[in-house]
């Protein structure tokens, strides 16, 4: 009896070790650019550390679990082209880059809100349903150059303006550049 209590437990415990790994994808092998934290269902690296993470800790950004993306897993979630002439620019640009909505998979979230943080603190409140309703791409390049941190990069959130009448009007207040970090709330 004591024996078959005792292999129950090892099978519960491989059953929970498992579902840990599952949600658990492999550590980024490069500079990571862009960190997922909040309500995500992945991840790949472990708790803020304070010395390691003093951008974040700049920002009050602490979290128990993040997904940590390279520019080059970026990049493999495919990258989307669009084309936007905003009325307070001199002209139209080209943006390359995968879309919101597939990155936020990466990290296993598909609801919610999310709040894209830039390099100078401001962040901006994105609902989910406008993620689902729109293409919006988190662009790595602009007019084929990649987005340069200290200047609109690492990452810039656009909504595809010119390809979808109901966004002409909208501020630019939700198209965050200088992203480096997205906060998950699960509402």
């Amino acid at each position: 009896m004591l024996r078959h209590i005792a292999v129950v437990l090892c099978a519960i415990g491989l059953i929970t070790i498992g579902t840990a790994e599952a949600a658990q994808a492999p550590e980024p092998s490069g500079p990571v650019i862009l960190t997922i934290s909040g309500a995500i269902g992945k991840a790949n690296r472990g708790p803020f550390d304070p010395f390691r993470d003093r951008l974040l800790n700049y920002h009050d950004i602490t979290f128990d679990k993040a997904m940590a993306l390279t520019r080059a897993d970026l990049v493999a979630l495919g990258m989307h082209t669009i084309t936007v002439s905003y009325p307070k620019w001199p002209g139209p640009h080209r943006f390359e880059g995968p879309l919101l909505r597939d990155v936020l998979a990466k990290a296993g979230v598909a609801s919610g809100s999310v709040r894209p943080l830039c390099l100078d603190g401001y962040s901006a409140e994105i609902p989910f349903a406008d993620l689902r309703r729109y293409d919006v791409i988190l662009a790595l390049k602009m007019d084929g150059h990649w987005l340069d941190t200290g200047g609109l990069g690492p990452a810039w959130i656009l909504y595809p303006y010119d390809d979808v009448p109901a966004l002409h009007g909208q501020d630019d207040s939700k198209w965050v550049w200088g992203v480096f970090h997205i906060a998950v709330d699960p509402r």
